[in-house]
Parts: structure tokens; sequence; C-alpha cells
């Protein structure tokens, strides 16, 4: 099935890179990759559930996810899980897709 929304495959783009690189967090971070993948595919569960009812709570849970994501990998950082360079790259996918979910939501209030 091919995908016709952009927004969704950026976001499938986004966990295949974020998740190819944690794949290495140690045992003792288990939780925090947990929570880091689980936000992804919560994000891309959440653009198909907003595409099919444009509800805007939403898209607001999206903002509030990808956020969230950041705070984690912020701590992935810290933690010295990862490179500031990683962190840095995974923060300007997610920055392009907390544009694109925003951008969504101003379109929708317009409407």
């Amino acid at each position: 099935m091919q995908d016709k929304l952009k927004i969704a495959i950026t976001a499938k783009k986004t966990i295949k890179y974020i998740e190819k690189n944690i794949s290495n967090f140690p045992n003792d971070y288990l939780v925090l990759k947990t929570r880091i993948l689980n936000s992804l595919y919560d994000i891309l569960e959440n653009i198909y559930r907003a595409n099919i009812s444009q509800d805007i709570t939403v898209k607001k849970e999206m903002i509030v996810q990808i956020e969230m994501l950041n705070f984690y990998l912020k701590e992935s950082l810290d933690k010295e899980l990862i490179s500031k360079k990683k962190f840095l790259s995974y923060s300007s996918h997610l920055l392009e897709l907390h544009s694109m979910v925003f951008s969504w939501f101003k379109y929708e209030e317009s409407k």
C-alpha cells in the first residue's frame, strides 16, 4: 500500500532512522528506549487517526508526543547514549514533523 500522506511518509522515515540508531541502548535504559519507540509509533498512529477523523485534539496530542519524544532524546544525550550529532539530526527530523503537524492544525482551525 502506497502512502499518499506526506506527513506519514516523513514519520515513517523518522521511525526507521531513530529506531535503527537506538537499537544498541544498554539494558539499563530499556524503559527510555521503549518510550522513544512507543512515542514514534503513537505519532504515526495519530497521523492516520487525525486524517480520518479530522479531530483537532488528535493533532494537539501529536504535538505533545513530539515534544515528549524530543525530551526522551535529550535525556539520551544527557546520559551519553547518543552523540550530540545524532541528537541534532533527530531533532531536525522532529522539527520537520512538528512543523507539518502544526501547519495541518492551523489549516484545520482556519476552515
